[in-house]
């Protein structure tokens, strides 16, 4: 009898050490893929999915609202809609709103059944919940996250805290019809590829200051939110990072102070690259090229490569850029080297 069991343990532990094995194995796939991306991948979005709408930095009317709601059903999702999207005082200061929004934002960050979480707007008030956002439960559930402008503060927070990648992308209201940008950004989140270029949704080629072949990872997003960040604990990690940025309606002078800032805090000697999206022009000035005549005497004697006319930010129809992935620029060119979601 005795003799029998052992047979029967002997045949048991082939296909479990079998297991073992394979298990082990991917896992240290995982790790291995995780560690030379230096990133931390979300699981690819599809439709049936549980999604929420935040509105960190300010709200939008009911019925824009609602609009953006039915926009995410007809794609096929289950929307949920979070607590934050409640009216604020003027300026969105003072009332106690930030308690609630990083509860709100932290609710859909804590439920793994949530798989994406969709900025409804910029606008003013990120900064305000970054101490109290639930780091470990972004890390834990990997969700997609997606915004850009006041949001460029979260992006930067995020990644520094967990290395997970985000989506500075089109917003679900700021965007609203805007469908050439969200079939990129849908694309870009439902259907991974290993290998693949950014590209303006109009094909025109990104152009190039200083040209160069360079690889890191991608940081950045609003150049106001950018400098607002510098010296406090979220201040971006710059060594050997690829700087993109953007700005909409800043005078050429202040455009001029925020590359200055990150000129004398050594930024510019440690980037590796700099990408320049969306510069959209304070309407008091008659010249709309002023801003980026400023912005290229700002970066007079940068040695690196850096692009411009990357159409990234807050005009209409903006690419999504996988904030926190690893990329190539070659000339005009630039490739994610990787998936960005899994």
């Amino acid at each position: 009898m005795k003799e029998k069991q052992k047979a029967i343990l002997i045949k048991l532990k082939a296909p479990l050490l079998l297991i073992a094995v394979i298990i082990t194995v991917v896992v240290l796939s995982i790790i291995r893929y995780e560690h030379t991306t230096g990133a931390l991948i979300p699981v690819a979005l599809k439709v049936g999915d549980k999604v929420g709408i935040v509105a960190p930095a300010s709200t939008t009317s009911p019925e824009r609202l609602q609009m953006t709601v039915d926009f995410l059903i007809e794609k096929g999702f289950e929307v949920v809609v979070s607590d934050d999207i409640i009216p604020q005082t003027e300026y969105g200061v003072g009332d106690g709103s930030t308690a609630v929004r990083a509860g709100a934002f932290n609710a859909l960050a804590r439920d793994p059944e949530i798989k994406a979480i969709f900025c409804l707007r910029g606008g003013y008030g990120s900064m305000h919940i970054l101490q109290d956002i639930d780091y470990m439960a972004l890390k834990r559930n990997k969700p997609i996250f997606i915004g850009y402008s006041d949001i460029t503060a979260m992006h930067i927070a995020i990644f520094n805290k967990t290395g997970l990648v985000t989506f500075h992308g089109p917003m679900l209201s700021s965007n609203y019809e805007q469908t050439e940008s969200f079939d990129l950004l849908f694309t870009m989140l439902m259907e991974p590829a290993d290998r693949f270029n950014l590209k303006n949704i109009d094909n025109s080629p990104f152009s190039v200051i200083n040209e160069g072949i360079t690889e890191g990872v991608l940081i950045g997003g609003n150049l106001t939110l950018i400098s607002s960040l510098m010296g406090t604990e979220f201040e971006p990690d710059f060594k050997n990072k690829i700087l993109f940025f953007e700005e909409l309606g800043e005078a050429p002078y202040k455009l001029h102070r925020y590359i200055w800032q990150l000129k004398l805090a050594g930024v510019l000697d440690e980037v590796a690259a700099i990408i320049i999206g969306d510069i959209l022009p304070d309407k008091e000035y008659d010249d709309p090229d002023i801003s980026m005549k400023v912005i290229f005497e700002a970066l007079e004697g940068t040695n690196i490569p850096v692009l411009y006319n990357v159409r990234l930010g807050h005009d209409d129809n903006p690419i999504t850029i996988p904030h926190g992935a690893r990329v190539r620029i070659e000339g005009n060119q630039i490739t994610v080297l990787h998936n960005v979601v899994g």
